[in-house]
């Protein structure tokens, strides 16, 4: 049997763990080598033209992650290891799991196998969203960032604002004022964007999102309002004298996060259902109306709670905290690393992303079946890329001009 059946066969679950040990050694052989070669090229071949670089970029970085992730080797050692051996875990990669992309699909009520699909090109399509954003100044003014070029596009309290390549910064340009004014960094549905605040603090927004933030800070904190899904790198401030100028993020009137000096997400889109604080690195102090103590060892809930990194402040309700010691960071993070991540997804959830990313209206013609996603996509693909993938779990849509209608 050739390589491409075992391939397929392997992919299948069709082999015994003999056979699977032995293919196994000889996909890591040297013999192997100008078959994977021919196997790779074939299938890049059928990846669309303008992609295949990118693929292969793709694929090349998803083998280098995961090994170094699951290796305990020098990463420098490994990465040098796996630069000289990469063609043939690419076409593993690249021949089990689709050109591209993976994607493993449960059917709950059909029990059928996980399985890969590969992304087809379409000529007439909805394009993914990109970056972009509508600017309102103190004044009121609203400036639509998608439009402008590089170069100061207002002048606000003291300080320029400055468009470039998709971000915007401020720039000290004389003296403030007493009066504090505020900027409001939007994002529609189908964009995303990222801002340099006054302090020199890194915000990226996902689409349908917003942050509301003085012009210049002043006074004994720094007070931003976010809505929707944002990521912070915050640098640390001084005030005279040598205490830290405290940083925090209101996201409702009853969800406050306050910073110690750290990168975290913050996911408060309204029809989620809560607010998901997480934390990467340093320390952030979230605070949620009032609440009680639940002994658990996984969870608690609480009203407030200092995070350590890798946790998760959950907050669904106005009296407490659930404390998340093991979330998927991967999952919290996938969206400013250009990926959807749908692992433990159900369709519903599935969809929501989606009509935010490619500014689109959800409707049902009846209760979808009950289906548990697995997998990532890209999010540079159309929408009829990403719905091929999704009929594999026998999705009946159709798409009127801004509505994604799901059938029975």
């Amino acid at each position: 049997m050739d390589l491409k059946q075992l391939l397929e066969d392997y992919r299948n679950g069709k082999l015994t763990a003999a056979q699977k040990e032995a293919f196994e050694q000889l996909l890591h052989s040297e013999a192997s080598e100008e078959q994977l070669q021919q196997l790779l090229d074939e299938s890049l071949e059928k990846t669309v033209a303008v992609e295949a670089e990118e693929t292969q970029k793709f694929i090349y970085q998803r083998i280098r992650d995961q090994y170094i992730k699951e290796d305990g080797r020098n990463r420098g050692l490994l990465v040098t290891y796996l630069s000289k051996h990469w063609l043939r875990y690419a076409a593993i990669l690249l021949i089990v799991l689709g050109a591209g992309t993976y994607f493993l699909l449960l059917n709950k009520n059909k029990a059928e196998p996980a399985v890969a699909v590969r992304d087809q090109p379409v000529s007439k399509d909805i394009a993914p969203g990109h970056d972009g954003a509508m600017l309102t100044l103190a004044d009121g003014t609203i400036v639509n960032l998608d439009s402008l070029g590089n170069g100061v596009i207002a002048r606000q309290n003291g300080a320029e604002v400055v468009l470039n390549n998709g971000s915007v910064a401020y720039h000290t340009a004389g003296q403030a004022n007493h009066e504090i004014t505020y900027n409001t960094i939007s994002t529609p549905r189908g964009r995303q964007f990222r801002v340099v605040l006054p302090d020199g603090s890194k915000v990226w927004l996902n689409a349908a999102s917003s942050i509301k933030y003085p012009t210049v800070f002043t006074g004994a904190e720094r007070l931003v309002e976010i809505d929707g899904e944002a990521y912070f790198e915050v640098v640390k401030v001084q005030l005279p004298g040598g205490k830290k100028m405290p940083f925090r993020v209101l996201v409702d009137d009853a969800t406050a996060v306050e910073v110690l000096g750290t990168s975290f997400n913050i996911n408060a889109y309204d029809d989620d259902g809560a607010t998901k604080t997480t934390l990467l690195e340093g320390a952030v102090k979230v605070v949620n109306g009032q609440g009680a103590m639940a002994n658990n060892r996984s969870t608690a809930e609480v009203n407030a709670a200092v995070l350590k990194p890798g946790q998760q402040a959950v907050a669904s309700s106005r009296s407490s905290l659930v404390i998340n010691y093991a979330p998927d960071v991967e999952q919290v993070m996938a969206w400013k690393n250009g990926l959807f991540n749908f692992n433990g997804y159900d369709l519903k959830m599935v969809m929501r992303e989606l009509g935010r990313w490619y500014d689109l209206d959800i409707v049902y013609e009846g209760e979808p079946e009950p289906v548990e996603v697995m997998g990532e996509i890209q999010r540079n693909l159309s929408l009829s890329q990403v719905m091929k993938i999704l009929q594999r779990l026998h999705i009946n849509y159709r798409v009127e001009g801004k509505k994604l209608i799901i059938m029975k």
